[in-house]
């Protein structure tokens, strides 16, 4: 009697060895969907560039915001009055720093798609095209009142916009190229 219920245990045991294996590899997707070509490489890895690059030209703009230190316009005259207008700011919080979160934000998905995360698989390209497409249209607000309102025009504050609009184009492009437009089988 002892024998058999050792048995049925060990095939208990068994079995729920089983479900957990098979939950584990249902988590997690298969190599060949996680894995970037040549191609995925090279979008992900400049989204991560022009993320930091963004991230850069934010920060800078943000310490100025925060020192009063006036900000160098390499290009133009424009830099301080966009800098010191009622448009520069939003409930108090910098546009810049806004612009630097953005940024931020767009490193994780394109780190997480090239770390190969099973979320960021799935994920990552509605996240980025999303993420910049807002980003573009807020940019585009942007610039409408530096040309029209303010009549000045940064040269960081372009920077940045072309830099989210790089990232757009090469979202917009990751999201056509890898979509999957097989037939559904059946």
């Amino acid at each position: 009697m002892a024998r058999a219920a050792r048995v049925a245990k060990a095939a208990r045991a068994k079995k729920t060895a089983k479900r957990t294996q098979k939950r584990v590899v249902a988590a997690a997707p298969p190599a060949d969907e996680t894995a970037l070509g040549v191609g995925g490489l090279a979008r992900w890895g400049a989204l991560a560039v022009l993320a930091v690059a963004g991230m850069g030209v934010a920060a800078y703009l943000t310490y100025t915001h925060y020192s009063d230190t006036p900000v160098s316009c390499l290009v133009g005259h424009g830099c301080r009055t966009v800098q010191q207008s009622e448009y520069s700011t939003i409930a108090g919080v910098p546009v810049a720093l806004l612009g630097g979160l953005a940024a931020a934000s767009l490193l994780a998905v394109a780190l997480g798609r090239l770390a190969g995360l099973a979320l960021a698989v799935e994920w990552a390209s509605l996240a980025a095209i999303s993420l910049t497409t807002v980003f573009v249209a807020f940019a585009a607000y942007l610039t409408y009142i530096e040309l029209f309102v303010l009549d000045a025009i940064c040269i960081y504050c372009v920077t940045l916009a072309s830099i989210f609009t790089a990232s757009w184009l090469i979202s917009l492009a990751d999201s056509f190229l890898t979509r999957d437009i097989s037939p559904e089988p059946g």
